[in-house]
């Protein structure tokens, strides 16, 4: 693993802006082009007024053929008749025209119908993708109410300020750009109706620079100015940030043996030590140790990689094997971290692991998730915890916050592998947590991590306390919490 581009992700946050779908009628101003006999007579008569027999001669038409087109257009009230017998273009057809010698451009009013999501911040427009997405797994971002109450009149407006990227973007009917040489404009929007809100995924990368600063956030596509959504997330993230706990992190080092992975913050520990870092990856690729240390979020699309990469050949010899692993657990064990789990990606990564643990013909190993509570009473978070992890919420058990001082994240597969990671504040040098952790096949470090999360698994904090407070799904029902 090398550090890239000078920069390397520490974390990966999503965070969820509110936006609403619309219904958008509105009338458009279209060009359209005229027919050939009777572009080129007006184009004619523009120039100057003439007779009939004169357009005739021009064109080469017979004395029928000119009576009918002049009739035509007539008809239209493009051309009149002076008092001298020479035609002349009406106050309409010189409309058609913007300059002398210019094709006349017939402008037609013409109505259309558009369902578009719009943010709630930005206004800006989304598109016509109709979002399905939850509110969980995310950090929500706080808007002014105003913007909500007042949405319907605020898109309107919106709307017809980018009307001309919303064309351009493929985002309306296609008969809108019927003529796609000269575009059509907005006349009016004569009513826009709110359908429902949504939210609005904003994955964020924090990333830290080759001196192991952070670097600043980059703005957001998506929308036509970043700056206020910025402003919000830094306030969601500063009322979630905790006080710094270097000193608690390596205390829970010491406690399960793991030696290294200190040594990656700089001597005075305000701030993490990437060239050592760096050092450490090289090492680690040619060591037989079978340790892999890494930055980030387990869950991160990189670093499940290293999951996927001791997971797959564990799947593999149980499938062929006869043997009844079934009963073997895979315990992930989560922090008490704000910014724990904030990613969509989480779901998918645990979805993987319980979706793999059964075959048609037998069970591989038994998966668990646990999450941080107060206690059994805690009803609370348990109905949260419930929400983010449906459809797989019957794996999923409330735990007692303290284990390793809610540092700590842990995936344990007995007798395979384990993975340990540790949630570092920092506030002073990075806005969010630090991820560092590391994955070790050794059998000392599995047994030694396996043996502390089953003291704290078996204990309590007190009488009718116990740590393990079972299912999440049978929480609140007395007597009947089934311990994992």
């Amino acid at each position: 693993m090398k550090i890239i581009d000078k920069k390397l992700a520490y974390h990966e946050i999503d965070f969820l802006l509110p936006a609403q779908r619309f219904n958008i009628n509105f009338s458009y101003i279209t060009q359209k082009g005229l027919p050939f006999v009777r572009e080129f007579v007006l184009r004619l008569v523009h120039l100057a007024p003439m007779s009939a027999s004169q357009v005739a001669a021009f064109f080469g038409f017979s004395r029928g053929e000119v009576q009918e087109a002049i009739e035509d257009l007539v008809d239209r009230n493009e051309l009149t008749l002076t008092t001298d017998g020479r035609l002349t273009l009406t106050e309409k057809a010189n409309g058609y025209f913007s300059e002398l010698g210019e094709v006349p451009r017939l402008s037609l009013l013409r109505d259309s119908t558009a369902h578009l999501s719009f943010d709630l911040a930005t206004f800006s427009c989304l598109g016509k993708e109709n979002f399905s997405g939850k509110w969980k797994a995310g950090i929500p971002i706080k808007v002014d109410d105003e913007n909500a109450s007042r949405s319907e009149a605020l898109v309107e407006k919106n709307f017809q300020r980018q009307f001309q990227k919303i064309l351009q973007d493929g985002l309306l009917s296609k008969s809108l750009m019927e003529d796609e040489s000269d575009p059509p404009s907005i006349y009016t929007v004569t009513s826009v109706n709110k359908i429902k809100q949504v939210p609005l995924r904003l994955p964020v990368q924090f990333n830290i620079a080759e001196d192991g600063t952070n670097i600043e956030r980059e703005d957001f596509e998506l929308l036509e100015s970043s700056d206020y959504v910025h402003q919000q997330i830094s306030l969601e993230v500063d009322r979630l940030t905790r006080p710094i706990n270097l000193g608690d992190v390596k205390r829970a080092m010491l406690e399960i043996g793991d030696g290294e992975t200190s040594k990656i913050f700089s001597l005075n520990g305000d701030r993490i030590n990437l060239q050592f870092l760096e050092d450490l990856w090289r090492l680690e690729s040619n060591s037989r140790k079978g340790r892999s240390t890494f930055l980030g979020p387990i869950y991160s699309s990189d670093n499940w990689g290293l999951v996927q990469m001791h997971l797959a050949p564990v799947i593999k010899a149980r499938r062929e094997s006869k043997a009844d692993v079934g009963q073997t657990p895979f315990k992930w064990v989560a922090p008490s971290d704000p910014f724990w789990g904030k990613s969509s990606s989480l779901q998918v990564r645990f979805a993987e692991i319980v979706d793999k643990a059964c075959t048609k013909e037998k069970r591989l190993y038994s998966p668990a998730i646990y999450l941080p509570v107060q206690g059994l009473e805690d009803l609370r978070s348990a109905r949260q915890w419930k929400r983010e992890f449906d459809p797989n919420a019957e794996a999923a058990y409330g735990l007692a916050e303290g284990f390793l001082g809610g540092n700590v994240e842990v995936l344990y597969f007995e007798g395979e592998f384990v993975v340990v990671v540790y949630h570092v504040s920092l506030p002073d040098a990075y806005p969010v947590s630090l991820p560092i952790g590391f994955l070790s096949t050794e059998k000392e470090i599995i047994r030694s991590v396996g043996g502390v999360l089953s003291k704290y698994l078996d204990g309590s904090s007190g009488f009718d306390r116990p740590n393990d407070c079972g299912l999440l799904t049978r929480f609140g029902r007395s007597g009947d919490q089934d311990r994992h």
